[in-house]
């Protein structure tokens, strides 16, 4: 009797959480799938004629980043051009593009300035979505990026070719030289709000655009401050609070950290 009174328990324990899961889980997938769907004829929509949607799924993360796995993914590609790689290898022209929810946060590796297999950059932000694209060299579709970012609703922030960097000098005078405002109790929510302020050097900010709440900077720090990763952790934070307390209206910053011979972007929300 006993036995039975165990297997009847187990039985329905394992009931109620096959119940469970398939009350919260489905639910999530579900719209997930729902969502990617949606992204696939959308980008489909903007393709040139000979491209195709040849990749899609969801729970994604964008090449070369660490962070949580909760983006969308889909990958287009041209059936009309191959080219050839001096590594022995032939390929076809490429976008893959990773929608990642609102607030998301992630890290890319760190990347020699010449590198054969670069990671994911920005593409835009929007409400809903932190957007990050990956493409091949040569791409016989220039204007893709744009496109991807009309038809999904992008704001557009263009990380700095690095052949050829820009900075707004407005803004780079509002970030060394302006001070912090005070009072402004959006400061006093933000996890950076009691971070040391980081001193920048004008003549070390190489790449420094807004587009409304978004800010890009790219800091280069001298040989002398080539830090570990648990320095970078630091001086990012610092960096960080410096924009969020200098720029009240900006909620999200996508920094390019550069040293010597690599960089990495990093992207930190105010709250």
């Amino acid at each position: 009797m006993d036995k039975l009174r165990i297997i009847i328990a187990a039985a329905i324990a394992a009931a109620l959480v096959s119940t469970c899961a398939a009350a919260t889980g489905s639910p999530v997938m579900e719209n997930a799938e729902l969502e990617l769907q949606s992204l696939v004829s959308e980008i489909e929509n903007v393709l040139p004629q000979s491209w195709r949607v040849i990749e899609s799924g969801t729970g994604e993360l964008p090449i070369g980043w660490t962070g949580p796995k909760s983006g969308l993914y889909i990958m287009v590609e041209d059936t009309s051009t191959r080219f050839f790689h001096p590594n022995g290898f032939h390929y076809y022209s490429f976008y893959r593009i990773w929608l990642m929810p609102p607030g998301w946060e992630g890290e890319m590796r760190h990347t020699p300035y010449i590198a054969d297999s670069a990671p994911a950059f920005l593409l835009g932000l929007s409400g809903d979505h932190v957007a990050l694209y990956h493409t091949a060299g040569g791409n016989v579709w220039n204007d893709g990026p744009a496109a991807f970012c009309s038809v999904l609703g992008l704001d557009t922030i263009r990380y700095t070719d690095l052949t050829r960097r820009v900075v707004d000098l407005e803004i780079e005078e509002r970030l060394t030289h302006t001070a912090p405002v005070a009072g402004d109790r959006t400061l006093e929510l933000s996890r950076h709000s009691k971070a040391t302020l980081f001193q920048m050097n004008p003549y070390r900010i190489v790449g420094l655009a807004s587009d409304g709440p978004s800010l890009y900077l790219e800091y280069v720090f001298g040989n002398e401050e080539d830090p570990d990763k648990s320095q970078l952790a630091d001086l990012t934070e610092q960096l960080a609070g410096s924009v969020f307390q200098r720029f009240p209206e900006v909620e999200s910053l996508y920094l390019r950290r550069c040293t010597r011979d690599t960089f990495t972007d990093t992207i930190v929300n105010r709250d």
